[in-house]
């Protein structure tokens, strides 16, 4: 499905947890707003947030492709590994690293039965994202985080992203929210390849 089709599918179930006490209404929020309200999440998805929360940083600028575990709350089984991908890039490649010229891409495979990401590098990684990223990618920074909002054509936002970076590992933890119908919580490590 194209990512604009998704935008405009997930535009009204995102109104629904604008509402709930759950999520927040206006502008999203620097950080994740309780990702577990209303119970569900399981001990993967509790300490991908504890470790979001406790661990994580400000993620590097600098070009590279993050790849590895994601689980659901919302749509599918919290217990299934799903995977994701996710590149930090600029807008322009041989431009030195900095907020305005950052992009995020990101494409969420489900029910793979393994990581089909692990040996991207840069060069793929920029070859297989989608276009729309560079438009639609951009990184916003607060509270040593980086997220990224995808607006429908109301400006109302329809997709969420929240990314902190372990100074120690370099893995990522990526928390994502796709309207009323899914929370991600994505373990991603950098990929060896770069």
């Amino acid at each position: 499905m194209k990512i604009s089709k998704l935008v405009t599918l997930l535009s009204l179930s995102f109104s629904v947890i604008l509402s709930s006490n759950c999520a927040f209404a206006g502008d999203v929020p620097t950080t994740p707003p309780n990702p577990c309200c209303g119970g569900g999440c399981n001990d993967y998805m509790t300490q991908l947030h504890s470790d979001f929360l406790l661990l994580g940083k400000t993620p590097s600028l600098t070009p590279a492709v993050y790849s590895g575990t994601c689980r659901h709350l919302g749509q599918y089984s919290p217990d299934r590994d799903h995977h994701a991908v996710v590149l930090l890039d600029q807008f322009v490649p041989e431009a030195s690293p900095t907020l305005e010229s950052a992009r995020f891409s990101a494409i969420l495979a489900f029910f793979a039965e393994k990581n089909e990401y692990a040996e991207w590098n840069l060069e793929t990684a920029r070859k297989e994202m989608s276009s729309y990223w560079v438009e639609n990618g951009l990184i916003k920074y607060g509270d040593e985080t980086y997220r990224v909002v995808i607006n429908d054509e109301n400006q109302n936002p329809v997709l969420a992203y929240w990314m902190r970076q372990n100074p120690i590992t370099q893995e990522l933890y990526f928390i994502y929210y796709s309207g009323h119908a899914m929370r991600s919580f994505c373990r991603l490590e950098k990929n060896a390849l770069q």
